[in-house]
């Protein structure tokens, strides 16, 4: 049965050397998510890809205006992510938390949601990146590896970390 989240052990969880590097990694992503669009903007077309089909093909278009919604939306969601990555003792776990397996799970699932925030933010400028070339008639698109690709990263570090947080 699981635990309340009140009765859960509130701890300071102290950041390792690779969850700084993770964080590191995804602002940058961030900055250069936000960077794209600033420096390209003026070169853009009046109309640019604003949708991509499965296979990586652009299948909607609209105005330039489009290029600040990954941007906005990484704003958002990378800050959204940072905050509550603050607060792990209010996570959902697929045990009990108890004090002895509190800072194991903590640990396990705020490293998740820092490499999460990193993955699709960098993904996000990655599309951003692929929108303005592919406007701009440097390229075709994300390319048919993307999608598959950003997946088994999401999904692979999802069940990555899920099964850290089963074992032991």
């Amino acid at each position: 049965m699981p635990s309340s989240r009140k009765d859960r052990p509130r701890l300071d969880i102290k950041k390792e050397p690779i969850d700084v590097k993770i964080e590191v990694a995804g602002f940058i992503g961030l900055l250069v998510l936000i960077a794209l669009p600033i420096y390209f903007y003026d070169a853009l077309p009046d109309t640019i890809p604003k949708h991509y089909g499965f296979s990586g093909e652009p299948d909607g278009y609209g105005g330039k205006g489009y290029i600040w919604t990954l941007p906005l939306l990484g704003i958002l969601m990378y800050g959204g992510l940072y905050w509550i990555s603050k607060y792990p003792h209010t996570f959902n776990y697929p045990q009990r938390v108890t004090k002895e397996n509190a800072e194991r799970l903590y640990t396990a699932a705020t490293r998740m949601i820092r490499t999460l925030n990193t993955l699709v933010t960098c993904g996000f400028a990655l599309i951003t990146y692929a929108t303005i070339q592919t406007a701009l008639g440097n390229q075709e698109g994300l390319g048919s590896s993307f999608t598959p690709l950003f997946m088994i990263a999401i999904f692979g570090t999802s069940g990555y970390f899920l099964f850290k947080s089963i074992g032991k």
